[in-house]
């Protein structure tokens, strides 16, 4: 009974959108003091935090946000919310573990080490970007790995729609990458490519669909040609991710 008049509180206490149905993970990496945002299968951001030392570590494991508070007090020391010496920072995210929690501090300079009683540390300005993106029961994995963020995410069964850090277009299948100039063609409504420009290295598109003959579509009726291979970089979209992609477009379980 008690439990159920708490949510109950909860309910009436906290706005609807603390609860909103968003799809968000919080992946944090022991290995690099890192911590990677998602939001609805794409890959945000990543932010330097500190973590536990050796006789105080972070616990590793799958959890949950579970409260939101602005300017905490530190009731350990009565040292009051929002005071310039409040360990906790400006922003509390706790999870369903003993009292562990992402939160600010007072001490920046420690940021990327080792030192902290088992909590999980952010500069302020990092923690006050991800308290506004983040609602009540957001995922949170803590883990140890040397992989990229995404990869991981999606090896623990986060369905991750982006590729290296770029949000993937509906019916994209690669990434171009230009190393020489390349002309860009056309289609003409007889099939023939006109060409309309000609662009510089370094120039990235999205590919729809490509033929063996080297013709590459980058939407809007235009087309890359590059016979040789010799003048661009083709990156095929993982199997994984566009699999990702299908599934959430269709609540494929």
């Amino acid at each position: 009974m008690k439990k159920l008049c708490f949510v109950i509180l909860l309910f009436f206490i906290l706005p609807v959108s603390a609860f909103a149905n968003t799809d968000h993970l919080i992946l944090v990496n022991l290995t690099t003091n890192q911590l990677s945002f998602f939001e609805n299968g794409n890959y945000t951001k990543t932010f330097p935090v500190t973590t536990g030392r050796d006789r105080t570590p972070t616990p590793e494991g799958n959890f949950c946000i579970i409260t939101k508070y602005k300017n905490k007090e530190y009731h350990r020391k009565k040292i009051a919310g929002g005071a310039p010496n409040n360990p906790l920072g400006t922003r509390w995210l706790g999870l369903d573990k003993n009292e562990y929690a992402i939160h600010g501090t007072n001490r920046e300079w420690t940021i990327g080490s080792r030192e902290s009683n088992g909590c999980i540390r952010m500069h302020d300005r990092d923690i006050q970007w991800l308290y506004d993106r983040v609602h009540l029961q957001t995922k949170v994995i803590i883990s140890r790995f040397h992989t990229s963020p995404e990869y991981e995410a999606n090896k623990l069964g986060y369905r991750v729609v982006s590729w290296n850090g770029r949000k993937i277009e509906e019916e994209q299948i690669g990434i171009l990458t230009l190393v020489d100039r390349v002309d860009i063609y056309w289609q003409e409504p007889n099939g023939q490519l006109t060409k309309v420009k000609t662009v510089l290295p370094n120039e990235r598109y999205a590919v729809y669909s490509k033929r063996k003959d080297g013709i590459y579509y980058i939407g809007n009726n235009l087309y890359i040609v590059d016979e040789t291979g010799e003048k661009i970089r083709y990156e095929q979209i993982p199997s994984s991710i566009l699999s990702n992609i299908y599934k959430r477009k269709y609540n494929v379980p």
